[in-house]
């Protein structure tokens, strides 16, 4: 009996010392179903900043990879994001629910309680509540062309750079999109982060040679 009433103690203790966030109750967790209103031909998700609290991932991460899926420019304003084409409510719960399943549920327990890490190369999910890791499997769903027709902020790129332009910035093409990184001379190939997008036109900054 004494061992029983040991193990429980060790057991409340176990449990006060784990984040209040991780502690679920065994309560189903689910993703907030987006709020959409649309003006003209924009679609703006009102709750988005619910969206991002509840899977607890960088904003720009989850707007790169919405941005690629649904084939929209787009940005975040406040706690809404602004995508620049009519998307049907199922439509955006699909993509929402691929990324959940992608970048946020632990592939052991299931549940949310997960940090997106690096490991060299590799993304990974580390689950805080199991302590299960498993790396991220991004699915094919999005051809070659596709992806070459659809740059988002955030994303990372490696472009051969093609020639110099009349202010000194480097001068690279990926589909129907002109890529300028300054700091960079012409032959070389670099990666680069996206930092803006406007039209056709792409401003990226070199983040290694």
């Amino acid at each position: 009996m004494s061992d029983e009433m040991d193990y429980e103690k060790l057991l409340d203790r176990a449990r006060e010392a784990m984040p209040e966030d991780v502690i679920r109750d065994d309560q189903r967790w689910g993703l907030p179903e987006p709020e959409l209103i649309y003006e003209g031909r924009t679609t703006v998700v009102k709750n988005f900043q619910d969206i991002i609290d509840s899977i607890r991932r960088d904003p720009e991460h989850l707007l790169g990879q919405l941005l690629r899926e649904i084939g929209s420019a787009g940005s975040v304003e406040g706690r809404r994001l602004i995508l620049k084409s009519n998307i049907s409510k199922d439509k955006l719960t699909e993509k929402l629910e691929d990324y959940v399943n992608t970048f946020v549920i632990c592939g052991e327990c299931g549940k949310p309680d997960t940090h997106l890490v690096k490991e060299g190369r590799t993304q990974v999910i580390e689950c805080m509540a199991c302590g299960a890791k498993r790396p991220v499997k991004v699915k094919k769903g999005l051809k070659a062309k596709e992806k070459a027709n659809v740059v988002a902020i955030g994303d990372e790129l490696e472009v051969l750079i093609q020639d110099v332009g009349r202010q000194g910035d480097g001068l690279a093409k990926q589909g129907k999109f002109v890529i300028y990184v300054p700091g960079v001379a012409k032959g070389q190939k670099v990666k680069i982060r996206v930092e803006k997008v406007s039209g056709t036109i792409v401003m990226g900054r070199q983040i290694s040679s």
